[in-house]
């Protein structure tokens, strides 16, 4: 499920079901947004996963957990695909 945080954003977001998946959506002061794996306890610093950044029409994003690498993206949801592809890989 991809939720909106309430401590850092009054502007809503959509909210969409992943199944078993579950990411926080978090958007920062500075623009932007983090993205957290909510299987992981927020104190975990494996739970960020990516920095996000609208540019236009598309999205650059900053994996920080390994691998490590930026990336463009055209839909929030394509990017919250490959979080879930990377959360697999961390699993297996």
């Amino acid at each position: 499920m991809l939720t909106e945080s309430p401590r850092t954003s009054t502007e809503p977001f959509d909210r969409e079901s992943f199944g078993a998946d579950q990411f926080e959506l978090v958007r920062l002061a500075a623009g932007g947004w983090v993205i957290t794996d909510l299987a992981l306890p927020h104190d975990d610093p494996a739970c960020l996963l990516a920095y996000v950044q609208e540019d236009g029409s598309r999205f650059e994003v900053v994996w920080v957990q390994a691998p490590m690498r930026t990336g463009w993206f055209d839909s929030l949801e394509a990017i919250l695909d490959e979080a879930r592809a990377r959360r697999q890989r961390r699993v297996a």
